[in-house]
C-alpha cells in the first residue's frame, strides 16, 4: 500500500444539493462531528454568498447528520497565535452576516448536538427546527472562551440578559423541550417523524413569496435596533416595493378571478 493510499481522503466540507427551490446544505465532517475547519469555513462562506444571488433558491436549509448539526470549532486547529484566531472570527463574522442578510429564509435543522460554534451557526439561522435528540451548548468559558459566531449577541436578544448569562456561564446542555421554551426553535418533532415534519415545512416555507420574505426578515431584524420612526419609514418602503412585485400582482389577480382567500381573510 502506497503512502498515498494508506492516507483518508478529505470529505468534501459540505454536501449541497438543490430540491426544487430548495437549497439543502449539509456539513459534511461526521467523523469530527461536523466540527468547523477552515475549509468548512470557505466553502459555507462560499456557498452561502452565491445562494444569495441564485434566483431558483428560494430557501436555504443548514444541516448536519443525525449525530451532530455542529460540534463547534475544531479543537485541532485551535492554538494557532491570534493572527489565526483573528482570522476565524472575521470568517465567522462574515458567515452570520451573509445568512443574516440573505434575502430568503435559512432553516438550520438540529439533530443531536449543536454546541459551541455549532450553537452560534444554529441561531443565526431564521428559523430552527430541532428532533427529540437535539442539545444545544454553549461551553466556551469552561474551555477559557468566550461565546463566537455570534451567540452571545442573538442569545441575549433572543432570551433575555439573565437567561443567555446562566446558559454560557454554565454550559449546561438546552434539550429540544426547553429550547422550544425559551424560543431557540421553533418545532421540535420526535426522531421518527422528524424528516416528514420538516420537509412539509420547508416546502410551505419555500412557497411564500421569496421578495416578502427577504423584506420581512430585514424589518423584523431592525425591529431589534431600530427606533419606531426607523422601523415605521422602512415598513412603508418595504411595502411599497411589496405591492411591486410579481407574487404581490399574480396574488391580486387571484383574488380577482374569485379565487377563495385562507381562513377569515378578506
Amino acid at each position: 500500500m502506497t503512502e498515498a493510499e494508506a492516507t483518508p481522503v478529505e470529505e468534501a466540507p459540505l454536501l449541497v444539493r438543490a430540491d426544487g427551490g430548495v437549497l439543502r446544505v449539509q456539513l459534511n465532517r461526521p467523523r469530527a462531528r461536523n466540527a468547523i475547519n477552515w475549509p468548512l469555513r470557505r466553502e459555507l462562506l462560499r456557498v452561502l454568498t452565491e445562494a444569495a444571488e441564485d434566483p431558483a433558491v428560494r430557501l436555504l436549509v443548514l444541516s448536519g447528520d443525525d449525530r451532530a448539526f455542529c460540534a463547534g470549532g475544531d479543537v485541532k486547529e485551535m492554538g494557532n497565535g491570534p493572527e489565526d484566531t483573528s482570522a476565524k472570527l472575521v470568517m465567522a463574522a462574515n458567515i452570520l452576516r451573509a445568512i443574516t442578510t440573505m434575502p430568503k429564509a435559512v432553516v438550520a435543522e438540529v439533530r443531536g448536538f449543536a454546541s459551541g460554534a455549532g450553537f452560534g451557526l444554529a441561531l443565526a439561522c431564521d428559523v430552527v427546527l430541532a428532533d427529540s435528540t437535539a442539545v444545544f451548548q454553549a461551553p466556551f468559558v469552561q474551555r477559557g472562551l468566550v461565546p463566537d459566531l455570534g451567540t452571545a449577541w442573538t442569545l441575549a436578544r433572543q432570551v433575555g440578559r439573565h437567561k443567555a448569562m446562566e446558559i454560557v456561564l454554565s454550559g449546561r446542555d438546552v434539550l429540544a423541550d426547553e429550547a422550544v421554551a425559551l424560543g431557540l426553535v421553533a418545532h421540535a418533532w420526535p426522531s421518527s417523524s422528524f424528516r416528514q415534519q420538516a420537509d412539509a415545512y420547508e416546502r410551505a416555507l419555500a412557497s411564500c413569496p421569496v421578495t416578502a420574505v427577504g423584506l420581512s426578515k430585514r424589518m423584523v431584524d431592525g425591529a431589534l435596533v431600530w427606533d419606531r420612526e426607523t422601523g415605521m419609514e422602512v415598513e412603508r418602503m418595504s411595502q411599497l416595493l411589496a405591492t411591486t412585485s410579481a407574487e404581490h400582482v399574480a396574488f391580486l389577480e387571484s383574488v380577482r378571478a374569485g379565487v377563495p382567500l385562507r381562513g377569515g381573510q378578506t
